[in-house]
């Protein structure tokens, strides 16, 4: 009964990063305000993510994670050409997730804060 004890121990503890993926401080999400900085017109191609994984949501079977964080308070950024920026707003954010997007928009080069004129499904 010790060893089984010990075993759903081991089991548990092992599991814990897996459940707690989505749940870090939300001290992590960017502050950052847009037009505080030089502003310069972009087009950009990537992936949507939320602020708390960042990267390791910026791909198809990132979608339920990243809508999750979203909907706890994460912030909405973009990951494109290996930088992560952050959004000002996007509508309608669950039909973007786990798919490629081309985003138009203004990026406040100071902040990475991109305030968006137009996002789209990118083509493949």
């Amino acid at each position: 009964m010790k060893k089984m004890a010990m075993l759903l121990a081991i089991l548990a503890i092992a599991a814990m990063p897996a459940a707690f993926a989505c749940d870090k401080e939300k001290t992590t999400a960017t502050t950052a305000e847009f037009g505080k900085g030089p502003i310069e017109n972009v087009v950009l191609t990537g992936y949507l993510t939320d602020s708390d994984c960042g990267a390791a949501n910026a791909k198809a079977d990132g979608k339920d994670c990243a809508l999750k964080c979203i909907k706890n308070g994460a912030k909405v950024q973009l990951v494109a050409d290996n930088k992560t920026y952050t959004i000002e707003k996007v509508d309608n954010v669950a039909s973007h997730l786990g798919h490629a997007v081309k985003i138009a928009g203004q990026l406040d080069t100071s902040s990475n804060v991109i305030r968006i004129t137009s996002i789209e499904a990118a083509k493949s």
